[in-house]
């Protein structure tokens, strides 16, 4: 049975990645402080632990096993929350990163899958985005997320295969409802299901390459044995752009408002935001066959349907 260790498997994401990994009949252990994440998401028949991963020392507390593979997700997950406090999003983002790694190497462990972001790409003029863009970060969380991309490169060289998953902007079910803060698609669906008009910070004309945790988990799942992809970043996108107007229109017809009628207000902007971003998905596609394969349209009546469930 393979081993995995999922750090931050009680947020949205890496749930997800828990319960694909445990239909697969792997062995799984979870640690999350549970600062975003909620206990409730993590799947039954997962070894769960609390661990706060910004405080120094944490890989005292982790369990003492060989893993096939350690998949990183543990993180101040916000651009927005990183100006808030730098100091903090130092320590959950990259310095926990570099014990995690320190901790493999000594342990032996020879796979490690980083989930890095867009946010180390910042403004391009150039799109859409490689992996060999030269990244222009605009929050801490950005910088923090590039800074572990480069340890990782240091680590590699030591014995530690790692990937990095660059994720564009994931929704589907099961994405936090409650935090405004993060998570564009989540944070309109949040006014839309209690039937508000929905608050918009920055202009409707930005925009952004929006994929769906389904096609997500299965990045993870197609990387992580596979040698072509040892020491590389990936995009993890569809490669299509979608504005704000755009995605609003898609989510309110999915609960079955007029567009053209339901309050939307433009107010203000979020601070360190990036005004519009998409990606060039080939290298994945190269290396390991993944595509994406759920369009916007379905995707959006899948997490409508949940959120009217809640």
């Amino acid at each position: 049975m393979k081993k995995a260790l999922v750090t931050g498997g009680a947020g949205f994401i890496g749930s997800h990645l828990a319960k694909r990994l445990l239909k697969e009949k792997w062995q799984v252990d979870v640690m999350d402080n549970l600062s975003t994440g909620y206990k409730e998401n993590v799947p039954s028949g997962v070894n769960f632990k609390s661990v706060d991963l910004s405080k120094d020392n944490f890989v005292k507390e982790l369990p003492n096993k060989k893993y096939d593979v350690v998949f990183h997700l543990a993180a101040q997950s916000s651009g927005e929350i990183s100006f808030d406090d730098p100091e903090y999003d130092l320590k959950t983002n990259c310095l926990s990163t570099v014990q995690l790694l320190d901790w493999c190497l000594k342990k032996g462990i020879k796979r490690f899958i980083y989930t890095s972001s867009m946010s180390i790409y910042g403004d391009q003029k150039v799109q859409p985005v490689k992996e060999t863009t030269a990244p222009l970060p605009k929050s801490f969380y950005g910088i923090g997320k590039l800074a572990s991309e480069k340890y990782l490169r240091v680590y590699e060289k030591l014995g530690v295969h790692s990937t990095s998953l660059r994720l564009f902007n994931v929704y589907g079910p099961g994405q936090n409802m409650e935090n405004l803060r993060q998570g564009m698609v989540s944070i309109y669906m949040a006014y839309i299901v209690k039937g508000q008009p929905v608050l918009v910070k920055g202009s409707p004309k930005r925009f952004r390459d929006i994929v769906y945790i389904d096609d997500v988990i299965e990045a993870y799942m197609k990387c992580w044995n596979n040698p072509k992809t040892f020491g590389k970043v990936y995009n993890v996108a569809t490669g299509k752009k979608t504005t704000v107007k755009e995605l609003l229109k898609a989510e309110l017809k999915a609960f079955g408002y007029n567009p053209a009628k339901y309050p939307v207000k433009f107010k203000g902007s979020t601070p360190g935001d990036t005004f519009g971003i998409y990606a060039e998905v080939s290298a994945i596609k190269k290396d390991t066959g993944w595509k994406p394969k759920v369009n916007l349209r379905e995707g959006l009546k899948r997490m409508s349907a949940w959120a009217r469930s809640l």
